[in-house]
């Protein structure tokens, strides 16, 4: 009996190790595969002296987290477009770095954008800044909450019509939350791993 058992045993575990090894390999984002021990200067200093080759690879880079609003290079200044935050049921997307930020991203509206400057350092070659600034949706009241309304309406608009002197200002539709370090961080990691530094 205990010979059938151990038989059974490791029949089940050569099946288990049979089929992970003909699985196919999972693609996580760059931000799980990349094991952070170093942390990053910001901005970094790239020793090369080609600056075609460190702006398109900064624009390859942030390309692959956002989209691209503008680029100067003459100003050497790159600003994206705001993306909304990656919650925890897109795992293929990077923007969200960590447990945590995802979590926050699933049950809140949060958005980032990035800012990257690429300068000429005072020692030779160039100055990379990573800048990704993290924005919280605000809301006067929850954006789809009709059951409440629906059944206890209330509110009944009177249309009156007023003329308005002076500026009008507009409610603040999104709360700064500060800088994302952590994303700041992979992008900077994935600069240096593609300039071979």
């Amino acid at each position: 009996m205990r010979i059938k058992a151990i038989a059974a045993g490791l029949a089940a575990l050569a099946t288990l190790v049979a089929g992970c090894a003909t699985m196919p390999e999972v693609t996580l984002p760059f931000a799980s595969r990349f094991i952070r021990e170093t942390v990053s200067p910001n901005p970094l200093i790239v020793s090369s002296g080609d600056f075609d080759l460190v702006w398109k690879q900064t624009i390859r880079v942030l390309d692959e987290y956002f989209d691209i609003a503008s680029e100067n290079r003459l100003a050497g200044t790159i600003v994206t477009q705001t993306q909304m935050g990656a919650n925890l049921g897109e795992p293929w997307r990077g923007d969200s770095v960590g447990f945590h930020e995802r979590l926050e991203s699933t049950l809140q509206t949060i958005r980032r954008f990035a800012q990257v400057t690429v300068k000429p350092a005072p020692g030779g070659g160039f100055a990379v800044k990573v800048e990704v600034y993290k924005q919280l949706e605000d809301l006067a009241k929850p954006d789809r909450a009709a059951g409440g309304r629906a059944v206890f309406n209330n509110v009944f608009p009177i249309n009156r019509t007023r003329e308005v002197v002076g500026p009008v200002p507009l409610p603040l539709q999104w709360i700064p939350r500060g800088r994302d370090h952590k994303l700041e961080q992979v992008i900077l990691a994935r600069l240096r791993h593609d300039l071979f530094m």
